[in-house]
């Protein structure tokens, strides 16, 4: 846990504010206007360099070392290798922007799950065949995962260039052709111009106001991570059973509602122009921007509902499948009901927050960021008192209170945004219909229910009875909700309509 965390505070720390502020460069700008950009990308390369010196002598020298004989010779090498492969994957930060800005959404997902496989499968060779070595090896599959996906993304935008540049490339935010301003994939690398080192004016001032929010979110989201490496609030079992189980409850956020939240984010960078309010944003990206929010609101909503609901009730099921009874037994089903109850948090969290961070100017980023420290500050102590209270669970218990902070400090700002707004508000999609919140009660009671009087004799039928609760409920919610019946037919029609052409 220790060096994943290294790498992704690395990582976080690095890249994040360049993202932010260079997704909303439009797509059918011209490449006179890529440079500045992409040089500006470019600098989360010295800045992960900076940030891996400084944590890595953090991580070697000031935290102990690991209490296992057998992996102290591999730790410190360890911790350059996870470092320096941090830096490695941020050479692809320029053919990803690009393929972030042209829509190449196929290609991302293909190449992000390449890298996550390529250290998967480092990590279960380390496992079963290097054992005595598994650190080392496992950190060696960082850097390797991290050449393939660097290499693997400016091949890909080679033969894009060279093979597929005809104006194919469908932007979804504007509807119309796009066609990549490139001739050479070296135009990505850093440039000069008359001796100097352009970026670009507008995005550096907006990235520089995140970069400090960065440091603060990444401490709001990892912080009892944090305090487990350098104070030690829990014991080694206990931390081994939060990581298991934290994992497997972050699954969701990471394969759902990640996604949905960069795009998102996307989408809002490209359709609100940072500084203007509500009146001087033009009437399609005002329709867009309110329609997009409340249906990303209500559908994030609903799902996490969905995961505290069926989560609560099979958390228990689920860990004795994953790893045994004795996971479940010792302390796992309270953590991972509590890890439901967070992801659920994060759900809205996330579509909530990355409209505020479209919407607001560099002063009143600033401002919230004063406020992300004295929250930093009361989640810390809280995090500190519950886990001394109640063990790790009032660690997952701290941050649901923290992320449902941050939620109600988005939903001031998403007022203030609208307040001029006649039409109906995005807000309202925090509102679902009574009777989709009925079922959605009726389906969690039935299933402690079922959990208390059948769960301990017949497994089976208590699956049985989830899986037939949940296509209810699906199906109710494709039904109430339209715009997800009418996404679901469109993408139907579409996928029919491509096989009869071909």
């Amino acid at each position: 846990m220790r060096l994943t965390l290294l790498g992704d505070t690395i990582i976080f720390l690095s890249r994040e504010a360049f993202r932010l502020a260079c997704q909303g460069h439009p797509a059918a700008g011209k490449f006179e206007s890529w440079p500045a950009v992409l040089n500006l990308v470019w600098l989360s390369v010295p800045v992960a360099v900076l940030c891996s010196a400084g944590f890595s002598w953090i991580w070697i020298h000031l935290l102990s070392e690991p209490s296992i004989p057998e992996l102290i010779p591999q730790y410190s090498s360890a911790v350059l290798i996870v470092s320096g492969s941090v830096c490695v994957q941020l050479l692809a930060e320029a053919p990803w922007l690009v393929a972030q800005v042209y829509q190449f959404i196929r290609l991302r997902v293909a190449l992000e799950f390449l890298l996550m496989a390529v250290k998967l499968l480092a990590l279960v060779y380390a496992v079963v065949y290097t054992p005595k070595e598994v650190v080392s090896v496992w950190a060696y599959g960082n850097l390797l995962s991290s050449l393939t996906y660097t290499i693997s993304f400016y091949v890909a935008l080679h033969l894009i260039i060279k093979y597929g540049n005809t104006g194919n490339v469908n932007c979804e935010h504007s509807g119309k052709k796009s066609i990549l301003p490139f001739t050479s994939v070296t135009q990505l690398l850093p440039s000069f111009s008359q001796g100097s080192y352009k970026v670009n004016e507008d995005y550096r001032n907006v990235a520089l106001s995140f970069l400090g929010q960065g440091i603060l979110k990444q401490l709001l989201t990892e912080g009892e991570r944090y305090l487990m490496t350098f104070l030690s609030l829990l014991t080694l079992a206990q931390q081994g059973t939060y990581d298991v189980v934290s994992n497997l409850g972050a699954l969701a956020c990471r394969f759902i509602f990640r996604p949905v939240e960069d795009n998102a984010y996307f989408f809002f960078s490209q359709q609100w122009r940072r500084g203007l309010d509500w009146q001087h944003q033009s009437p399609e990206a005002r329709q867009n921007v309110r329609v997009g929010l409340y249906r990303l609101l209500r559908l994030s909503l609903l799902m996490g509902l969905i995961v505290l609901i069926f989560g609560f009730s099979y958390s228990d099921l689920l860990l004795t499948l994953y790893g045994g009874w004795r996971l479940a037994s010792d302390g796992g089903t309270n953590l991972l009901r509590a890890q439901c109850l967070l992801v659920a948090c994060f759900a809205v969290n996330g579509i909530t927050e990355c409209f505020v961070r479209t919407v607001l100017t560099e002063d009143e980023i600033k401002r919230l960021n004063v406020k992300f420290i004295y929250l930093s500050c009361v989640y810390l102590a809280a995090t500190w008192s519950l886990t001394l209270a109640i063990g790790p669970v009032g660690m997952v218990l701290a941050n649901a209170c923290n992320i449902g902070i941050r939620i109600w400090m988005s939903i001031r700002v998403i007022k203030e945004t609208f307040q001029d707004c006649r039409m109906e508000h995005p807000l309202n999609g925090l509102s679902p219909d009574t009777d989709i919140l009925f079922l959605l009660l009726s389906a969690g009671t039935c299933l402690q229910l079922s959990e208390l009087y059948l769960y301990f004799w017949y497994p089976g039928i208590h699956l049985a009875i989830g899986i037939c609760l949940a296509a209810i409920i699906g199906l109710a919610i494709v039904l109430k909700e339209d715009f997800i019946l009418v996404f679901i037919l469109q993408n139907v029609k579409n996928f029919f309509g491509k096989e009869k052409n071909e």
